[in-house]
């Protein structure tokens, strides 16, 4: 379902209007209120412009709804997984980093804004379908796939402020009057929700689309999206069940051979996707790669606004299994990237990388480099001695569009969702082995050692998502989930230093530029509730602390 085959349409046409009733007919240059319930094709168009806002990109701002986000300042950022190169007026710096923000800083209002009028869409798109005369298959199907949408903005909304208003009736003021005010629901009460309205869409949505809709939902997209929730809840048997239900569907799930190429444009759509929002260069594009290209590139430059950091890269293994820390054997001090976990080279443009038409160095030294390190951010330079290189496609220019899809859901967070569930729930199983086995497979990794422990376990679970989801935008909920971020940002940041000594490189951890966080565990686990929502809505109360 590339966007070229979606249409803009607004809720509401205005209809034309004339001082002569006899005059009033209805328009057939567009949908007005009544004629878009008319016919299942109209109400299509409807629910079409619902599927389009699932982000409002391109555009250069934090926390839309697509996790990993078409944006210079990606949710990963706000993690431990990587710094933003430039700093003026980025938020993942300017206010994350620093500690200051709080209701009103601006970066939250749009996000609650977005996210209800979403819903307020798929509300009013659920009461006229359920009213009209649709077949009954039609019906389903569109209603479904509604229910989907909307359960996927809510949670959009419960990931960062925890419980919100579940409001499921299109709300009108002026006929409402301060009816249409609602107070929180719990955390508890909003999972419930979604797991409620993905098994019902589940039941009407098809395990399995054709080419031409690809990118609407499916049985697996909504059991995706509620196992997700389950995890995130801690419902550790909901989810493991849930997530199970995705792996034994027969819908042809698996993982793509390669890796690096499975988040590439020419490869989208392809068999490890569960779901994904769809994008067609120059029509509904996006610019990731003049954001996310290191800042000089052989055909261009780039923001280099994504920075990994030396911690995310010391959690890479070497092909024996074994991390630096660890005592891997295969770990040599004078070349620290041979060996690696096949990820590794795949995520992140490291110092010699081959990439585009050239070799990326950040090493000190390089005359005329703007690539290499300046840990303080100065010029626009790296912060970290890394760049991103997952999902930035070499064969655009960097400004250009990219057409590339934005995953949200794929198998292999299918089985480590699986295993981390049911480790929590009944301890390092056969199943859990198995799980983690296929996702280390593919990245050239051996299986995990026999007789780990949950807790052993649970480290390794850990570890596994980090690097497989590296980017994807799961780890700023994961370490918020796992109430682990005060003890990780209570230590700053690393990069990697690399001088040239007797025409052999020499490589130091440093502290990364910025790369402090400040990081206050009795309120940042949430994010604050925006200050004008509070003041329009007497009914809602701020989180904790802010």
């Amino acid at each position: 379902m590339k966007l070229t085959k979606l249409f803009y349409i607004a809720a509401c046409c205005l209809a034309l209007a004339s001082c002569d009733d006899s005059l009033d007919i209805e328009p057939t240059d567009q949908l007005t209120d009544a004629s878009v319930w008319k016919t299942p094709a109209n109400a299509g168009l409807f629910l079409n412009d619902i599927y389009n806002n699932l982000n409002p990109g391109p555009q250069s701002t934090v926390f839309t709804n697509v996790p990993s986000e078409i944006s210079n300042d990606p949710l990963d950022n706000f993690s431990d997984n990587s710094i933003s190169g430039p700093l003026a007026g980025i938020p993942s710096y300017q206010n994350f980093a620093q500690g200051s923000y709080g209701p009103s800083t601006p970066i939250f209002t749009p996000h609650w804004k977005n996210m209800y009028t979403n819903i307020r869409k798929c509300n009013v798109f659920i009461k006229n379908v359920s009213a009209s005369n649709f077949d009954d298959a039609t019906k389903k199907g569109m209603l479904a796939q509604a229910k989907f949408l909307r359960a996927y903005f809510y949670k959009s909304l419960m990931d960062l402020y925890g419980g919100v208003p579940i409001i499921t009736v299109p709300l009108n003021q002026a006929e409402q009057g301060d009816d249409i005010f609602y107070p929180r629901n719990t955390w508890e009460e909003c999972v419930a929700f979604i797991q409620k309205e993905c098994e019902e869409a589940a039941a009407d949505l098809p395990l399995k689309v054709a080419a031409k809709d690809a990118g609407r939902a499916t049985k697996g997209a909504a059991w995706a999206l509620k196992g997700e929730t389950e995890l995130y809840a801690s419902k550790w048997a909901d989810a493991a069940a849930t997530n199970k239900k995705i792996m034994e569907a027969g819908a042809g799930y698996d993982l793509y051979p390669d890796y690096g190429a499975l988040f590439l444009p020419a490869n989208e759509n392809n068999l490890e996707v569960i779901f994904d929002i769809q994008y067609a260069a120059n029509i509904r594009g996006n610019i990731k790669e003049k954001y996310w290209n290191p800042v000089k590139v052989s055909d261009g430059g780039g923001w280099g606004a994504v920075n990994p950091t030396q911690d995310l890269v010391d959690e890479y293994e070497f092909l024996d299994g074994k991390t630096e820390a660890e005592g891997s054997a295969l770990f040599d001090p004078g070349h620290p990237y041979d060996n690696r976990d096949k990820r590794f080279a795949a995520t992140i443009i490291y110092d010699g990388s081959a990439w585009k038409a050239g070799i990326i160095y950040t090493r000190l030294g390089v005359a005329n480099n703007p690539n290499e390190l300046d840990a303080s951010g100065a010029g626009g330079k790296g912060r970290t001695g890394y760049f991103m290189k997952k999902a930035v496609d070499p064969a655009v220019v960097p400004g250009n569009s990219s057409g590339g899809n934005s995953i949200i859901w794929r198998y292999a967070e299918v089985l480590l969702n699986y295993a981390e569930a049911q480790n929590e729930a009944v301890g390092p199983d056969e199943s859990v082995y198995k799980a983690m086995k296929k996702v280390r497979e593919r990245a050239g990794l051996p299986e995990l050692p026999a007789n780990l422990t949950k807790e052993q376990m649970r480290a390794r679970i850990r570890r596994e998502r980090r690097v497989e989801l590296a980017f994807e935008g799961k780890r700023f909920s994961d370490i918020r989930r796992w109430k682990t971020a005060a003890a990780i940002f209570a230590q700053p940041l690393r990069a990697m230093k690399i001088t040239v000594v007797n025409n052999k490189p020499v490589y130091e951890k440093v502290n990364a530029g910025g790369g402090k966080i400040a990081f206050d565990a009795t309120k940042n686990y949430l994010m604050p509730i925006p200050s004008s929502v509070i003041a329009q809505n007497p009914k809602i109360i701020q989180n904790p602390n802010y």
